[in-house]
């Protein structure tokens, strides 16, 4: 009996797909904020391959290390999962090239906040005894509007070798998911910007760290300041800073 071997390469939804991707999903994160009442998104899936694609879709419970690196558990296993709250329809879909495909995700009203991972994989293509399928993983996070966002930057700090690397530590300690995005400045020490980045989005599940690094273009001797300012949905903004010193070589 031939065995065949399935490789998926799994693709995490952060906004546009790369170019060889065989199919599409957007947006990348659902945020809804079922409490009281059922709240409803759609997440628009399309072909982008030359062929018909068929693709299935079902339901993963997750966590993340500090690097961001996520851990996929069954459904209903792991904490903050939202397993009998959460539907999801149609469960397949067979997509001609460049057609599109409404999925409606609902999540039932209830007491905290809840994450799940809903995937998206096409069937296995390719001939002999390895096979090739692709899946999209799209971020279902719930947060009610009552749950208060929480957390700042615990470490900031900042080199340079062949450019500047700012490391940062992000600490969520809120009850509900948090989204980060906002800018990465470099000033001199009279408080000009020299250089910026922008930081972002990156997700943060609640009493977890995270933690990330924003590369910028080398800089000519002398002392600087790294200035982070993030948004993640607190009524403040999450600021650090970290002095910079580059020596002559």
């Amino acid at each position: 009996m031939t065995r065949h071997l399935i490789r998926v390469t799994l693709l995490l939804a952060l906004g546009a797909m790369p170019a060889s991707a065989q199919f599409s999903a957007l947006p990348g994160v659902v945020h809804l904020r079922a409490e009281d009442a059922a709240d409803i998104a759609v997440v628009q899936v399309r072909n982008e391959g030359a062929r018909p694609l068929q693709l299935r879709l079902y339901l993963s419970d997750y966590d993340q290390a500090e690097d961001g690196a996520y851990l996929f558990h069954e459904p209903g296993t792991a904490r903050g999962t939202c397993q009998g709250r959460i539907s999801f329809f149609p469960d397949n879909a067979l997509l001609e090239p460049g057609q599109r495909q409404e999925i409606q995700v609902r999540i039932e009203p209830g007491a905290g906040a809840c994450w799940s991972l809903l995937f998206i994989e096409s069937a296995p293509e390719g001939t002999g005894q390895v096979r090739v399928a692709n899946r999209i993983g799209v971020r279902v996070l719930n947060a009610p509007a009552s749950l208060p966002s929480d957390g700042g930057l615990a470490e900031v700090r900042a080199s340079q070798s062949d450019s500047v690397r700012v490391e940062m530590l992000f600490r969520n300690t809120g009850p509900a998911p948090v989204e980060l995005h906002g800018t990465l400045e470099i000033r001199d020490l009279a408080g000009t910007a020299v250089v910026s980045a922008q930081v972002g989005p990156l997700g943060v599940l609640p009493a977890h760290s995270r933690r990330f690094t924003t590369t910028l273009p080398a800089l000519p001797p002398g002392d600087y300041l790294a200035v982070p300012v993030l948004d993640f949905g607190a009524e403040w903004l999450a600021a650090g800073q970290a002095l910079l010193t580059v020596r002559r070589r």
